[in-house]
């Protein structure tokens, strides 16, 4: 008689130890829950206003982005004066500079981080007043040079004001003056100060919007529809405001602002990814500031060719040793004297 019963005895907690463990399966997070609403997507020209330019395409925008990543960008120099400014030696000719100017703590350091795509290169501080000189850097392998210029305001000094204008008005490869402007706070009277300063010279100059990411996302959680969709009317009517200022009407005092308005966070990165808010179509306005935009076919509103041809004259007279007005650049009047020390940073 055959018996069923095995021949030797294991316990069930022995078999269970002896038993190979069992790779768990890797649960796969849903497309559903990786995704951002679609209501948070945000196309680019949602962050940006357009009067006489029009929006940069997909491929410009790739262009802008490849042309700044590239080659890394490479700190060249710190002056705290107009007379220390000098250019590469190993550069035949000084490139083209565009200049990044705003109120202390406006976020323009953190800004011009996530422009060149590199941390830390300009220095940043919850502390108003950290830039403290005329910063000097190289992008896109010597094609352009980009200033951080030291802040006006609260934690700025009346001397840092007085060199700044030097520059703008007797920098001759200065090509565009970026004003940052507060999204949530608006102009401030430092601003509109600086402004009337730029028309009085004929500094080319545009407008940004900056730290938008308080405007359109004001808390750590996820807006609903209804609360982003205020968000988007209320950074609408921050471009008004700031329309208003940029170009004033009349336009007798001088040149006004570019008809471009651009809104960026360097904080908040685009739903989805695609980088910080609004920083590739700045990038892509730097580039078109020195003509290496690639194309012009389409940058430019047809009924407004002939205002382009008028500010090229105020900035060729600017850049020959004076000004429209036959003024020598190193006049500073007593408004430009106190433009580094007024104190009125409220936030």
């Amino acid at each position: 008689m055959v018996s069923l019963r095995p021949s030797a005895h294991i316990c069930l907690s022995c078999a269970r130890r002896s038993r190979p463990p069992q790779r768990q399966p890797r649960q796969l997070r849903s497309s559903s829950t990786a995704a951002q609403p679609a209501y948070l997507q945000l196309p680019p020209s949602a962050l940006s206003h357009h009067w006489e330019t029009v929006p940069p395409t997909p491929s410009q925008l790739a262009h802008a982005d490849a042309l700044f990543t590239r080659h890394p960008p490479r700190f060249l120099t710190s002056a705290p004066h107009l007379r220390d400014m000098h250019h590469d030696p190993a550069s035949s000719a000084p490139p083209p500079e565009v200049a990044f100017l705003g109120r202390s703590n406006v976020g323009k350091s953190s800004l011009l981080n996530a422009l060149l795509g590199k941390k830390g290169l300009c220095h940043t501080s919850g502390k108003p007043g950290k830039t403290r000189a005329m910063n000097a850097i190289e992008v896109a392998g010597g094609k352009l040079v980009v200033l951080d210029m030291p802040g006006y305001g609260k934690g700025g000094r009346a001397e840092w004001g007085v060199e700044v204008v030097k520059y703008l008005k007797g920098r001759r490869q200065l090509r565009r003056a970026f004003l940052l402007i507060d999204a949530l706070h608006g102009p401030k009277p430092t601003d509109l100060a600086l402004l009337a300063i730029f028309r009085e010279h004929a500094i080319p100059h545009q407008l940004v919007l900056s730290k938008v990411d308080r405007i359109l996302f004001p808390s750590a959680r996820t807006p609903s529809p209804g609360a982003f969709q205020h968000s988007l009317q209320v950074l609408d009517a921050a471009f008004a405001r700031v329309r208003e200022v940029a170009q004033p009407p009349g336009g007798r005092d001088g040149p006004p602002a570019l008809g471009e308005l651009l809104a960026c966070s360097a904080e908040k990165s685009v739903p989805g990814g695609g980088g910080k808010l609004g920083v590739g179509s700045l990038r892509f306005a730097v580039l078109a500031a020195v003509g290496l935009e690639g194309s012009k076919a389409g940058r430019w509103r047809r009924a407004d060719v002939g205002q382009e041809d008028d500010l090229g004259k105020d900035a060729q007279a600017r850049r020959s040793g004076g000004t429209p007005d036959g003024g020598s650049v190193s006049d500073i009047s007593p408004q430009e004297r106190t433009l580094g020390n007024e104190d009125e940073h409220r936030q």
